[in-house]
């Protein structure tokens, strides 16, 4: 187990459950407790975790040793462009986030009812190998979500409507520094909409 695995772990951990344990961690990483322990142990005296008495968090060391990821979208028929996107915010950094868009903001967003629950979108995407943690978004703006998550790289699908810099700025305005960035796809024909047409 390496130093960045162990520091994944207890990120991801920690965003999923809201506290990182010893016990937590050990699931993630598919690791006997006391080998974990010795990790943390070592990661601490390096100045990269916080040991307390019950859970387990980054220092600002530890935190800068990540590039996280952040990814959202309503993700209701996963289809090979979901794919491509996916893989191509993984490559950004360590860990890639997925917000899954909440029910009433696909209504919203798309003048219909989604296709499948927030709740089975959530756990459709969690599913995918390249996704370290799927949450689901919340039904205020995608900066709250956003702040708790503290990504480093908004990535943008190639055809969200999002501004870049308007991102960049309002996460500023939040006290988050971050960049954004606009992915590619080699399949710009594949689409949920035409999906669910062509049913």
């Amino acid at each position: 187990m390496n130093e960045k695995t162990l520091l994944r772990a207890v990120y991801t951990t920690g965003l999923l459950r809201g506290t990182a344990t010893l016990d937590s961690i050990s699931v993630a990483l598919g690791e006997e407790r006391a080998t974990v322990r010795k990790g943390l142990v070592g990661a601490s005296k390096a100045g990269l975790v916080e040991i307390g008495r019950q859970e387990v968090n980054l220092t600002a060391k530890g935190r800068a040793r990540l590039t996280i990821v952040f990814l959202g979208g309503a993700f209701e028929i996963i289809h090979p462009g979901h794919i491509h996107t996916i893989a191509e915010a993984k490559a950004l950094g360590d860990i890639l986030v997925v917000t899954v868009a909440a029910d009433p903001t696909v209504s919203k967003n798309k003048h219909r009812d989604p296709v499948t629950s927030q709740e089975w979108r959530v756990r459709l995407v969690s599913s995918l190998r390249d996704v370290d943690a799927a949450i689901p978004g919340g039904k205020t703006s995608i900066y709250d979500t956003m702040e708790k998550v503290g990504p480093d790289i908004v990535a943008l699908g190639y055809d969200q409507w999002h501004n870049p810099k308007d991102i960049e700025d309002e996460a500023g305005k939040r006290g988050m520094k971050l960049s954004v960035v606009r992915l590619t796809t080699p399949l710009p024909g594949v689409k949920t909409s035409k999906i669910i047409g062509a049913l």
